[in-house]
């Protein structure tokens, strides 16, 4: 795995972030790779494939999640 820059890459962790309409994601401790000329951070194909499934998964199950507005109004009881 190269740079773009051509930096030498050091290993690492990273953490990644997302935030969608019915969730957010934070994964942290993440193998990484960092550049040491322009500090950008690089993971594998497969970390990132195994990131994206997850993200994917997530998503779909995410249409169900009751997003916490009361199904009857408290002044009903």
């Amino acid at each position: 795995m190269e740079c773009k820059c051509g930096g030498a890459l050091i290993d690492g962790k990273t953490t990644y972030r997302v935030s969608k309409k019915n969730f957010s994601l934070i994964l942290e401790n993440i193998p990484a790779f960092k550049c040491t000329r322009c500090d950008a951070v690089l993971t594998t194909e497969e970390t990132t494939d195994k990131i994206q499934q997850l993200v994917n998964r997530i998503e779909r199950e995410s249409k169900e999640i009751v997003t916490g507005k009361p199904s009857a109004n408290l002044y009903d009881y």
